[in-house]
């Protein structure tokens, strides 16, 4: 009886051990999970945050952002460059692109208003628009007033006559009238290349339609601005004169206060010109190259290249 109560015992004690032991092994592998658990929420936690911008933006293109809308201001008369198509009211041209990538850029919508050579500098000034981007000429005078980009464009002032006109130099513009644009630096630009000698009756415009009407009823005898825009109103009846001078780069601006936007804009020109992505939205709006000072040395060349030879031509 003793002998079977030990044995009892002893069967007991081992049944303990072995419950107690499961028991173990029971919550270690229960509590193995919830570790699992917390590290992938953890991992969701981390994979679901946000990216901190490395940089934070600048107050005035915060302010952008914030608004939701950036306001340009962009020509609305000059194809290839600012147009707006009355029947659909879009714009078209390399500025409205270039704006529109900045837009894309900053994550807001843009806004397009129309100026001219004679507003858009107005309007920036009252905070109406944050930017220019309407064939706005870069010059040291108006660097101290307003914050330019490098180039995205550069163009050269020629002058539009009318075929039957007999003007074929700038010396034959003695004693005619030119119609350029109001607040334009065509205006000093053509005087300084036809030199002071040759007196030009210069009429300002408010628009370049206005200009080119003015040549068809023969108010004024030339056109005169930047040849990229000249391009714009070719036809049958009027023809460039072969001179092109006084480059013109065109720049995005903004007030000279809105430093920080100001860098933005640069840094984006400044990578779309490595890239290549300006000179393809050039192409794409079917404008002449960025003219090059080679150029007009180039036609230069070319024409007493073809004096030389008449010449020649005459003595034999």
């Amino acid at each position: 009886m003793k002998k079977l109560s030990k044995v009892l015992a002893l069967v007991m004690a081992a049944c303990m051990c072995f419950a107690m032991a499961a028991c173990g092994s029971s919550d270690s592998s229960a509590s193995a999970p919830a570790s699992d658990e917390a590290s992938a929420a953890a991992s969701a936690d981390v994979s679901e945050a946000p990216a901190e911008s490395s940089e934070a933006l600048a107050a005035d293109v915060q302010a952008i952002v914030d608004r939701g809308v950036l306001k340009v201001g962009v020509k609305d008369d000059v194809p290839g460059f600012g147009q707006k198509d009355a029947a659909t009211g879009e714009f078209s041209g390399i500025e409205i692109d270039l704006a529109k990538k900045i837009g894309e850029s900053l994550g807001v919508n843009v806004e397009f208003t129309p100026v001219t050579a004679a507003t858009r500098g107005q309007l920036l000034d009252n905070g109406d628009i944050d930017l220019v981007m309407a064939t706005f000429t870069i010059t040291e005078e108006r660097k101290q007033t307003y914050n330019f980009s490098t180039a995205y464009y550069t163009d050269a002032v020629t002058v539009m006559v009318k075929k039957d006109s007999g003007i074929s130099s700038l010396a034959d513009l003695a004693g005619k009238k030119v119609g350029v644009s109001q607040g334009s630096t065509s205006m000093a630009a053509l005087q300084e290349a036809a030199g002071e000698d040759v007196s030009i009756d210069f009429q300002e415009f408010a628009t370049y339609p206005e200009i080119k009407a003015a040549l068809d009823s023969g108010r004024v005898d030339a056109f005169s601005v930047d040849g990229s825009i000249l391009g714009g109103y070719l036809d049958d009846t009027v023809e460039l004169l072969s001179e092109r001078f006084s480059p013109q780069e065109y720049g995005v601006t903004s007030k000279k206060d809105n430093t920080g936007l100001a860098e933005y804009v640069e840094n984006l020109i400044q990578g779309w010109l490595a890239d290549g992505t300006i000179d393809q939205v050039i192409a794409d709006n079917n404008v002449t190259a960025s003219y090059k000072a080679d150029d007009a040395t180039a036609t230069d060349d070319a024409a007493a290249t073809e004096d030389a030879a008449s010449t020649a031509s005459a003595a034999a």
